[in-house]
């Protein structure tokens, strides 16, 4: 007989329900708790990253941690979605194989990503050294954060967390990441302020919250050996038809649509200076808060969704979507509320009156990031609908749009200019999306 972390998949794992609006609203509420959480310590460490480094140490910082940001992007399998999309009809028994099998397929897809990762870093630090004026020990410490990033991928975890509906953990897991750097930032601070001081922190705090999805995933599906079975990792894709076809559509377009805003801040570093690319981040930064909120939508509508294509008929599918649809323009609302009211207030508890003039960045970015909170349920419609293709299209003239703006926008003018053009390329992609996605999903009735 086997031993019992090996026989099953946790016994009240494997319940099955129908995908609901309600079920979205609840998942997003467990999701904000922990992004409130986050968004409240946020404010604490930047804020004393800002003042102890200065315009130009944390533009540096910045800088830094966008380049890892931007290959752990181009590495991203993304499989928690890949989870969702051929995990959520899993079946009712408890001895899975097949899900043990994909799961253990995402794990390497995700570990190749470490190693892919690691080379591209190895090359980009070397040729981006230059354009921003990096010493051979800033270089050094830039890579070392870079490869530390990669090994806290945690997308299989979190797959494995939401395919059970378990957002109420996974809000848990994620606020492990706020804490661990606001200790570190006030440990960094109180030792003297520097640059690979605060990039230690960040890393030590995403490697903790990896390790915590880890252990709270796998008390849900504890691994056996003949998951891990070379044979049959190489069936998977035989097992679930269209998985490398998926895997490689959504990896390209969620690389697009998170590249773009990390190569916004480099664009800036690299034409204007760090100083000013500090600055552009805090109002990124602002911005990305609020927009925290469209992705936790995002992210439970994506699950809710992939769950009612697997459980409901198409028009309780196009249910789901309209009344997404309107819980995102809502979310939205907010965002713009929010930013109108406190948004100067904000820009000074972050910045300590270093970045008053950035506020007119704060309201564009802002307002950016409120249009892409208004269309977070379109992509994930498409998704469901089988239309992953259209999307990553769609997010491939976004995402040339975008770099192609920014670009010319710091040829010929400021940073403010580039947050016109963010703003200008976020509203015409909602449109463009929000057609698209609308026309899709009352097609597939």
């Amino acid at each position: 007989m086997k031993p019992a972390a090996e026989s099953a998949i946790a016994a009240d794992a494997i319940k099955i329900r129908r995908g609901t609006w309600r079920s979205i609203a609840q998942n997003t509420s467990w999701l904000l708790l922990g992004k409130i959480v986050g968004a409240v310590l946020s404010l604490i460490y930047l804020g004393l990253a800002t003042r102890a480094l200065g315009k130009t140490g944390f533009g540096q910082f910045v800088i830094i941690l966008g380049t890892g940001q931007t290959i752990a992007a181009l590495v991203s399998f993304e499989t928690w979605q890949i989870l969702l999309r051929f995990g959520m009809d899993r079946g009712d028994a408890g001895r899975n194989d097949k899900l043990g099998r994909l799961v253990a397929f995402c794990m390497m897809l995700d570990l190749s990503g470490v190693f892919i990762g690691t080379g591209l870093a190895v090359v980009g630090v070397q040729l981006l050294a230059p354009f921003f004026g990096w010493s051979d020990a800033v270089a050094h410490d830039a890579l070392i954060f870079c490869i530390l990033l990669l090994i806290s991928e945690r997308s299989a975890p979190t797959g494995i967390l939401r395919l059970f509906d378990r957002f109420g953990t996974a809000a848990f897991a994620e606020t492990i990441t706020p804490v661990v750097r606001l200790v570190g930032a006030l440990v960094v601070v109180s030792l003297g302020a520097s640059v690979r001081g605060l990039l230690a922190a960040w890393a030590v705090a995403e490697l903790a919250t990896a390790a915590t999805h880890w252990v709270l995933a796998l008390r849900l599906i504890p691994l056996r050996k003949q998951w891990w079975n070379l044979a049959g990792l190489r069936g998977v894709p035989g097992e679930h038809p269209g998985l490398w076809r998926f895997a490689g559509i959504v990896n390209a377009t969620s690389t697009f649509a998170l590249v773009g805003k990390q190569v916004a801040v480099l664009l800036v570093g690299a034409s204007v200076g760090p100083a000013a690319a500090g600055g552009y981040r805090i109002a990124h930064q602002l911005g990305q808060a609020l927009a925290n909120i469209s992705e936790m939508l995002s992210r439970a509508t994506f699950t809710e969704l992939m769950r009612a294509r697997a459980t409901q008929s198409a028009q309780e599918l196009a249910l789901l979507f309209r009344r997404a649809s309107l819980m995102a323009a809502l979310t939205a609302s907010v965002m713009i509320a929010i930013m109108l009211v406190l948004g100067k207030l904000l820009l000074s508890v972050l910045g300590g009156g270093q970045y008053t003039g950035a506020y007119p960045l704060v309201l564009l970015l802002g307002t950016a990031a409120a249009l892409d909170a208004a269309g977070v349920s379109f992509e994930p419609a498409l998704l469901a609908t089988g239309r992953a293709w259209t999307a990553f299209r769609l997010r491939l003239i976004s995402g040339g749009s975008l770099l192609a703006s920014l670009f010319l926008a710091l040829k010929f003018g400021d940073t403010t200019t580039a947050a016109i053009a963010t703003c200008s390329v976020s509203f015409l992609t909602l449109a463009v999306f929000g057609v698209t996605s609308w026309r899709a999903i009352h097609a597939h009735q």
